[in-house]
């Protein structure tokens, strides 16, 4: 009987450790996050969504983070200070700052940057994305990259094009763009523009 009772013991102590080592509990295996953050390190909001959605930034920190990742962001700058510096002449940034005080651009924030090729890349923090669009597409701009509450102007073609496994899209407001088959094509947020992961040369 002891034999017997011994064997019992061992063979139900070796099925234990079996479905141990094929993961029978799942509790300690970490969960699949549903978004990961675009910004600087240590915040908690935000972020690109594994759905499909846009990166997200809460502050021009953040996005300067998010670019260091891949094109570089150096001697940040807020815009109002790069349009009155002598870079300005030389390499004029998107946009201006009188476009802060204009609540019909929905722009919280604007900073300017160089990126890894010494070209400097515009920061727009856009919590109104939908406004932003709007007067976008009033003022008859188009091509710009855009996360869910930012958008980027690289003045470099390269850096544009490094930026496309970003998650950002691009931007169309132009009746007459014509995109490749192939690419995404989304609705914007406001009628007569499109996103698109089709970045123009």
């Amino acid at each position: 009987m002891r034999i017997k009772r011994a064997l019992t013991i061992g063979a139900l102590l070796l099925m234990s450790t079996s479905l141990t080592a094929c993961g029978g509990d799942d509790k300690d295996q970490p969960s699949e996050k549903t978004s990961t953050e675009a910004g600087k390190p240590g915040s908690e909001a935000g972020g690109e969504e594994k759905s499909g959605g846009l990166p997200s930034a809460s502050d021009i920190a953040s996005i300067e983070y998010f670019l260091n990742k891949s094109v570089g962001c150096l001697d940040l700058m807020t815009g109002r200070d790069y349009d009155k510096s002598s870079l300005a002449e030389r390499e004029p940034a998107w946009g201006d700052s009188d476009m802060l005080d204009n609540p019909a651009w929905g722009i919280k924030e604007r900073a300017v940057c160089k990126d890894k090729y010494d070209d400097i890349v515009t920061l727009l923090l856009t919590p109104d994305m939908k406004q932003f669009q709007t007067t976008l597409k009033e003022k008859g701009y188009s091509g710009i990259l855009v996360g869910k509450d930012f958008a980027l102007d690289p003045d470099d073609s390269q850096t544009t094009h490094e930026l496309k496994s970003s998650g950002l899209m691009y931007l169309s407001c132009d009746p007459e763009a014509e995109i490749p088959s192939g690419y995404q094509q989304e609705p914007a947020l406001v009628d007569g523009c499109l996103l698109t992961d089709y970045f123009p040369s």
